[in-house]
């Protein structure tokens, strides 16, 4: 039997589905990985950060369920299909109210949606970094990266228009793990630009 295609560009605005989480019931800090994909840095991480619990969004459903099989069995491990931002505080929130910190939120080499109409679909956008800068804690640190330079400099302008600011600029992958699409891109001699962002402290 065939395998059904999976698309490699989905419309985050057209995926209405919304998710409920209850928690991990426990107060273990938690990295997000937004954009899964096939689950290989996720992966690493849990395998270096064996004490955390693990949130991953994964907007196409079929990858969604290879990501529910490859982490089966793991209490420390939840997998969302759909739209990430639609469903973030939803999930996210429950977590916060049982006394967890959200330690880290990865946005790994996401779609750039290069047409100027397009823009709207980006997961990082002003109008969810204003959202989150309402309930998100001022600990919880946004990790992206991308093979985009014009994608990293709209980004950068899109977080100063917001609660949020850089506050490093790193050369290396994440943690020492580089992505699929990293080491194909650095196999191909492209540049990578990465940054984490933080929502800014109150005076």
């Amino acid at each position: 039997m065939p395998q059904k295609r999976v698309r490699n560009h989905v419309n985050p605005l057209s995926i209405l589905i919304e998710h409920s989480f209850e928690g991990f019931g426990n107060d273990k800090p938690i990295f997000v990985d937004v954009g899964a994909c096939k689950g290989e840095f996720s992966a690493e991480l849990m395998e270096k950060f064996p004490d955390h619990n693990f949130i991953l969004f994964e907007i196409r459903r079929p990858l969604a369920e290879k990501l529910a099989e490859k982490f089966a069995g793991q209490k420390n491990v939840v997998v969302f299909d759909g739209d990430a931002a639609r469903n973030f505080q939803s999930i996210l929130g429950p977590c916060l109210d049982q006394g967890a910190m959200i330690e880290e939120i990865f946005v790994n080499f996401p779609d750039p949606w290069f047409k100027d109409r397009h823009k709207k679909r980006r997961f990082i956008n002003a109008k969810l970094l204003q959202q989150c800068s309402e309930w998100l804690p001022q600990e919880t640190s946004v990790v992206f990266q991308t093979d985009q330079k014009f994608l990293f400099d709209e980004t950068l302008e899109e977080i100063s228009e917001t609660p949020y600011e850089a506050v490093k600029f790193f050369d290396s992958s994440a943690h020492g793990i580089p992505t699929h699409w990293e080491k194909q891109k650095l196999l191909e001699g492209d540049d990578i630009w990465r940054v984490v962002f933080k929502k800014r402290p109150v005076s």
